[in-house]
């Protein structure tokens, strides 16, 4: 059986660069961001694409927390942030969750996913703040923290815990539906792979392996279904990975892939964020991390 039950469909066009996708089942709404335009859109199957909020500090990445704010990695002010959800599904407020650490300030924060237990873990390559990592978001700046790390939300701003130093540039991320496999792209012309590692309770980080290596281009953003198949941005497309590394399925886009997200109400749609353009296609499989605000 294929694990990809439709064609791809394009449901609007006309952005500057896409990305973050995250869907707010208690509005069956998908929020995502256009970088370079500083905004975050919202796309609703009777309404079409609206504007969220024209002042997204060049976000990147979104997720949703289990307080039911949601998650927003942060190009120009390399922060990692929470935006409050009104109760009609529109921007409310913004609270900094992370934006340094100690006294060295965050790279750009890219990506982000939040566990069911509430914990918050990002990725901070240099890609909104370094022209030669790769198209500039943001603004030129110097590093000041000497590596690129996935961290986890610690109890102030300032204090990140880092879970992985050893990924060159780590980009998306996802956990398995047990929560026990951290998967990590690293976005990096060097590398162009996912890598995967075991994960504890106590957010200790073992096994750090190769898991797939990208055909087509970097491998960004990324979720997983409730078989713990892996659906990756490529290239080309998006890619399908089994738990055990095996390529299993490739819906060819048209343009490049930065992220996906799961949602519908079924949780059967798979929405692909791809430079200019916002697609979708239906899957055979639920996505399995439905349980991040529906029901709380």
């Amino acid at each position: 059986m294929s694990v990809i039950a439709s064609d791809v469909k394009q449901l609007a066009t006309g952005f500057a660069f896409t990305e973050g996708p995250v869907w707010l089942p208690d509005h069956q709404t998908l929020l995502f961001t256009d970088i370079p335009g500083n905004a975050i859109h919202a796309w609703h199957a009777e309404r079409g694409v609206s504007l969220w909020t024209d002042d997204a500090h060049f976000a990147i990445g979104l997720a949703r927390a289990t307080d039911g704010r949601v998650l927003s990695c942060e190009h120009s002010t390399r922060c990692l942030s929470a935006l409050t959800v009104s109760a009609d599904g529109s921007y409310w407020s913004r609270e900094v969750l992370a934006r340094s650490l100690g006294s060295k300030v965050l790279n750009s924060t890219n990506d982000v996913i939040c566990t069911s237990g509430g914990a918050i873990l990002f990725t901070d390559p240099p890609f909104g703040l370094r022209a030669e990592d790769g198209e500039l978001h943001g603004y030129q700046q110097a590093m000041e923290i000497p590596g690129c790390y996935v961290f986890k939300v610690g109890d102030d701003a300032d204090s990140p815990a880092p879970v992985l130093k050893d990924i060159y540039r780590p980009n998306g991320l996802c956990l398995s539906p047990d929560e026990r496999t951290l998967y990590v792209s690293d976005s990096s012309e060097q590398h162009h792979k996912v890598l995967a590692c075991d994960i504890s309770e106590s957010w200790e980080a073992s096994n750090l392996r190769d898991f797939a290596v990208m055909a087509v281009g970097v491998p960004d953003g990324m979720r997983v279904d409730t078989a713990g198949n892996l659906w990756v941005g490529g290239g080309d497309g998006v890619y399908v990975y089994a738990p055990d590394g095996s390529q299993i399925g490739h819906a060819a886009v048209p343009e490049m892939v930065t992220n996906v997200e799961f949602g519908g109400p079924e949780m059967d749609d798979l929405f692909i964020t791809a430079v200019s353009s916002l697609y979708h296609l239906k899957t055979a499989l639920p996505g399995g991390r439905a349980w991040s605000y529906a029901g709380r």
